[in-house]
């Protein structure tokens, strides 16, 4: 075999991949997850300009494209497909190690990551949360509020409460109390209405869930809509919308039954029945921070059940109000609810 004088050898074609950093995965996971650029700029806190370089960069540096770029996204090729598989798996091991730390800090001290919905985030744990500040000052509180299944196992929160039929697998936690819903509105709405079946009232609805209604209240989606005067992504402002008189809002009854301004239109639906929960990854569970965090909110929610569970109905003034808010609820009941 002769040898050419005086030519490198050619570098192989994966020599570039070998360069690229976690930093660089982490941007083509963001990419292959959202499915466009501005999408991963947005989850990653980066800049839609920003990000565009850095992609052009990434795959000049390793010698292929992980993306065709599409006038409806960003669509993985076959190398994308492979960085994604492979990134997932870094990620999940970079997390792991982690958790492995943080499982073996005995100290009451660092950052802990709450997740809470709505009502739970701002008007339960606040008040819990400047307590436990005062008997652990040196734990800091990240409060983050939604309803998203956060993923605990990608450190997205290292507590989170949820209202849930069942916890996920990889989960440790415990049982708060049951989670219900019911219909809620205001007095001067309902003696508006007069008697009337329950899909015949205006509908204040918190947007996505009209599905969790059909066939139990409507009969298709369409009819679910065409009954939603409002639609909006915060419980809170649905319950506000109630509380002025705009229609029926399906609230839980945590927020419900606490609202002075509201009764119960209905009785609780049972086909949405779940519980509330308070989580974490098994890896922290000797985490001090963390342990003794989850035991203070077990215990100050405890005496809160009842509420949760839907069974802190509060008695309303006799009255007009009073006896409209019956006979509605009696007309309402009457159907499938």
């Amino acid at each position: 075999m002769s040898v050419i004088p005086n030519e490198a050898p050619r570098e192989p074609q994966s020599a570039g991949l070998s360069r690229l950093e976690w930093s660089d995965l982490r941007v083509i996971l963001a990419i292959c997850r959202m499915g466009s650029l501005a999408g991963a700029a947005r989850l990653l806190g980066k800049d839609h300009s920003t990000l565009f370089r850095k992609l052009n960069r990434i795959e000049s540096v390793a010698g292929v494209r992980f993306f065709e770029r599409l006038p409806s996204g960003y669509l993985m090729t076959d190398a994308g497909e492979i960085a994604l598989r492979f990134g997932e798996r870094i990620e999940s091991e970079f997390h792991a190690l982690g958790r492995e730390i943080d499982g073996r800090d005995a100290r009451l001290e660092g950052n802990v990551r709450v997740t809470a919905p709505d009502g739970i985030c701002t008007v339960h744990l606040p008040p819990l949360l400047a307590e436990f500040h005062e008997l652990h000052p040196h734990v800091a509180i990240e409060l983050v509020e939604g309803s998203a299944a956060f993923d605990l196992s990608r450190r997205e929160a290292d507590v989170a409460i949820r209202a849930t039929r069942q916890p996920p697998d990889d989960s440790l936690g415990r049982k708060i109390s049951d989670f219900r819903f019911a219909a809620y509105a205001s007095p001067a709405h309902l003696e508006a209405a007069g008697p009337r079946e329950l899909t015949d009232h205006d509908w204040v609805m918190t947007a996505g869930i009209e599905d969790w209604f059909v066939p139990v209240v409507w009969k298709s989606r369409a009819q679910a809509i065409e009954s939603c005067i409002m639609r909006t992504n915060s419980t809170t402002a649905a319950l506000r919308a109630a509380e002025a008189g705009m229609g029926v809002a399906p609230l839980p009854c945590y927020r419900g039954d606490a609202s002075p301004a509201l009764v119960r239109a209905c009785r609780t639906f049972d086909h949405l029945d779940m519980e509330l929960w308070i989580m974490t990854h098994p890896v922290l569970r000797h985490t001090a921070r963390v342990r003794v965090l989850m035991a203070f909110l077990q215990e100050t929610f405890e005496p809160k059940a009842d509420l949760f569970a839907g069974k802190s109905v509060r008695q309303q003034p006799a009255g007009r109000h009073d006896e409209t808010g019956r006979a509605a609820t009696r007309a309402l009941s009457s159907g499938a609810v």
